[in-house]
């Protein structure tokens, strides 16, 4: 397939994701349709990214603020590229109301609502995840949330990928807005709730996050 043919996301109606070097084009809040298992493009196809992994070195480490653990990248990562996937477990809203009543009194939660559509599922990396369950959060972030649907097209149930907003040095921190909303695409449309956080332990938005804490981003723009 070519780009210009649109692969997948020319079939589906919505605009191809991605530039030849794989670096989102769309805006947050449009999803990404990448190609899948019934497609005839092979690995290589341009309209295939989430879907190969982590690509970059990354690395977990102490925070020396009171921010417990972090992720810095140990290599530059370009503007608009993948860097990984929010991975856990894919729980019902009604159990990530008990979980996160326990989170609560944890202080701490790893709970992201599923709401592309509604909001019926979430995901919880508390017990099962990869290195995207010790990203910290950021009122001005360099990591940037989208929805991505590859083999299963189930619009209640996207992954969560993140992008690079800006050129990011190797070295620094990677971070994401908890309590990240974004606008709808089509004020129009019903397709796009438009609310992506992380739920509970965060900033207030979330109708489970209880506790308003105190944010120790460091962002000049910090709310």
């Amino acid at each position: 397939a070519t780009l210009a043919g649109g692969c997948c996301p020319g079939a589906s109606r919505n605009r191809f994701a991605y530039n030849e070097a794989g670096q989102v084009r769309i805006r947050a809040g449009l999803p990404i349709y990448e190609c899948n298992s019934r497609c005839r493009c092979g690995a290589e196809c341009p309209n295939r990214v989430v879907q190969r992994g982590i690509r970059y070195d990354l690395c977990i480490f102490r925070t020396g603020d009171g921010r417990g653990w972090g992720v810095r990248t140990l290599q530059r990562i370009r503007k608009n590229s993948f860097v990984m996937e929010y991975v856990g477990e894919i729980i019902t809203s009604e159990e990530a109301e008990r979980r996160g009543q326990v989170y609560d009194r944890q202080g701490a939660t790893y709970l992201f609502d599923l709401d592309y559509v509604e909001d019926v599922y979430t995901v919880d990396a508390a017990h099962y995840g990869n290195i995207s369950h010790f990203v910290n959060h950021s009122c001005d972030p360099n990591l940037q949330v989208y929805n991505v649907f590859i083999e299963n097209l189930d619009q209640r149930l996207p992954r969560i990928a993140l992008f690079a907003t800006r050129p990011i040095r190797a070295g620094e921190e990677l971070t994401f807005d908890y309590n990240m909303h974004v606008d709808p695409v089509d004020a129009e449309s019903t397709r796009m709730d438009s609310n992506f956080g992380l739920v509970g332990g965060s900033l207030g938005g979330s109708p489970r996050a209880r506790g308003r804490i105190e944010c120790k981003c460091g962002a000049a723009s910090c709310r």
